[in-house]
């Protein structure tokens, strides 16, 4: 039995009859990983169709497409042992061809998604109950794309990065960790279900879930603080979080930074969240800003608020030499909380 096969071609045109040629010789032996996949410039070849004809391979464990592959599939497919895919920007005929892949797929608990500009595909199903990781990147602003429809009742870990479709379908109630990344509309019941959630989002985007969703399993969070307006998705999230232990934000890496932003202001939340009275023991702040003064009100909020905090950590960039009096005299006023800064 062969173990594996890899199909990687550069500049030098490959017959499209030799790559299916060679393809059903590998499936023949039984192979369980196959690598296909163009690297070379569009207008340099001719797109390569994978068919229903090549997902005949019961013994197949891992398949990994890349780019410049059409897959074309009007029949459902059998890959009765696949467990990974990998649809690394690749092209599709229409809807069909997706489900159909997919549907031929039954052990399937792998799949991985990044996607480009394509006019093709109006929704993106993914329909697989024996789902359990699940990772897409699509950054398609073509019109005639609508969304993704996901019904996977087994999904476990969800990544989710710069998606811009105007629809997203998610049935997945059995989340554990969820990364979202640049995300416009990720709205989903499903999402509350998840006990570890980072979201490095654009303040702009609306990602919450709808009224009344709450966050109870919910033991870490992690925000990303790109820009400002991220402190009303953290008063969100610890409103909706009632059993949060660890919380940490990460700020971004400035140069010039600018300390005087404009329409700054943060809402506390109307009362003391639940996760601050009772749960967080963690708090964690990566590139910690300490010069600016709203910065500053939210860290001096969460740690007076959090009674069993157990460990807070800051970290920020450079200190220079004139800053460290001032520095050292907000250290002092915290020491009583117990909360350490470090300088890297």
């Amino acid at each position: 039995m062969a173990e594996e096969m890899n199909y990687r071609f550069g500049s030098d045109k490959a017959d499209a009859v030799d790559v299916v040629h060679w393809i059903k010789t590998a499936f023949a032996l039984h192979l369980r990983t196959s690598v296909l996949e163009f690297l070379i410039y569009p207008y340099e070849v001719d797109e390569f169709i994978f068919t229903s004809s090549l997902c005949t391979c019961d013994t197949l464990e891992t398949l990994k497409l890349g780019s410049l592959i059409l897959v074309d599939i009007p029949a459902r497919g059998s890959m009765k042992s696949l467990k990974t895919l990998h649809l690394i920007h690749a092209f599709y005929t229409n809807d069909e061809s997706i489900c159909n892949l997919l549907s031929g797929c039954p052990r399937l608990e792998e799949l991985v998604v990044e996607r480009t500009c394509e006019y093709s595909v109006k929704f993106f199903t993914i329909k697989v109950p024996s789902l359990q990781r699940f990772r897409i990147y699509d950054d398609n602003d073509e019109d005639e794309f609508v969304g993704y429809v996901i019904d996977t009742p087994s999904l476990k870990y969800l990544e989710i990065g710069y998606l811009g479709c105007p629809q997203f379908s998610l049935n997945a109630l059995g989340l554990l960790a969820v990364y979202i990344a640049r995300v416009s509309n990720v709205i989903s019941e499903s999402l509350v279900s998840v006990r570890r959630l980072v979201l490095n989002v654009s303040t702009s985007m609306t990602i919450y879930p709808p009224t009344g969703c709450i966050f109870y399993q919910l033991v870490y969070l992690q925000i990303y603080t790109p820009e400002p307006g991220w402190y009303d998705l953290l008063t969100w999230m610890l409103e909706h979080s009632p059993k949060l232990q660890v919380l940490k934000l990460v700020g971004k890496y400035r140069i010039k930074p600018d300390y005087h932003v404009l329409g700054w202001e943060w809402n506390k939340p109307k009362s003391v969240p639940e996760c601050l009275l009772s749960h967080l023991e963690t708090f964690v702040w990566r590139r910690y800003d300490w010069k600016r003064e709203k910065e500053e009100e939210v860290a001096t909020y969460l740690l007076k608020n959090a009674r069993g905090l157990k460990n807070a950590t800051f970290s920020t960039g450079p200190i220079e030499p004139g800053q460290l009096d001032k520095l050292k005299q907000r250290r002092r006023t915290r020491k009583k909380i117990g909360w350490c800064a470090q300088g890297f």
